[in-house]
């Protein structure tokens, strides 16, 4: 496939696996205390259509953005292709090329693995949304090297979830809570400093704009449905702009 294209058969599994296992998470509790096949059915494609938004609307931040800097940018399930530790001195470096029953395991999807176990666990309480990412194809510039800045690089996955802040604005605007509760649940998980996670990325890409985000998004999460949005996003703004100073002169600035 063109790799020009706006999406490739890679990205494309891989987004309907996260449309998929997101679904599960947040369908699988329908809220009822009896259980009928057609009413969580309905529910199900009821989440089903809105987790479809949140990732589409995730995907279109990190390519506009990508493609304002010149790159290319993919959603892909977080996942683990090998292992690797150090023991007695030797060093073990495996990728995962397993074949089970005829079928070929390149990859483990942990973050899905996880996200499901802690559903069935707390029966569809607990949504964890840690499952995908935003992988940067850096693609060369003359005159720019081999890659971007990287302070560039964390303004594509910064500009992947503002894409779910709207998202979170454009539910509650039109009383679709369940939709404001996926995508202020995919903000929030996405935001955790965690090998492969956008949080991830955004700390150790640009430690100062994760920290203004960080604040600002919890902030904005706990008053989205109380305050005036432009006075909600002036007081975010402002709260994460001062407690982004504070950290700067205590941590970075020396």
């Amino acid at each position: 496939m063109n790799q020009k294209s706006l999406i490739s058969s890679r990205e494309l599994k891989h987004s309907l696996w996260v449309v998929i296992i997101l679904t599960l998470i947040f369908a699988f509790n329908d809220g009822r205390d009896t259980f009928m096949w057609g009413y969580w059915f309905g529910n199900f494609f009821s989440v089903l259509i809105l987790v479809a938004i949140t990732i589409l609307a995730h995907m279109i931040g990190a390519k506009l953005a990508a493609n304002k800097l010149g790159q290319e940018a993919e959603l892909e399930i977080v996942s683990a292709r090998g292992i690797k530790f150090n023991i007695l001195g030797a060093r073990i470096d495996e990728k995962f090329n397993w074949n089970i029953f005829g079928f070929k395991i390149r990859y483990i999807p942990f973050g899905a693995i996880i996200g499901l176990l802690f559903t069935l666990m707390s029966y569809g309480t607990f949504y964890l949304t840690a499952v995908s990412t935003i992988v940067v194809n850096k693609i060369p510039r003359i005159g720019k090297g081999f890659s971007i800045y990287e302070n560039k690089e964390a303004l594509i996955y910064f500009w992947a979830l503002v894409a779910n802040l709207i998202m979170v604005v454009f539910f509650n605007s039109i009383n679709v809570r369940m939709g404001v509760v996926i995508n202020s649940y995919f903000v929030l998980w996405n935001l955790l400093p965690m090998p492969g996670l956008l949080g991830s990325k955004i700390f150790f890409n640009n430690k100062t704009l994760y920290v203004f985000f960080l604040v600002f998004v919890i902030f904005f999460l706990l008053f989205v449905t109380k305050i005036n949005l432009i006075l909600l996003i002036i007081f975010a703004a402002i709260i994460a702009f001062l407690i982004m100073m504070l950290w700067f002169f205590k941590k970075e600035y020396k």
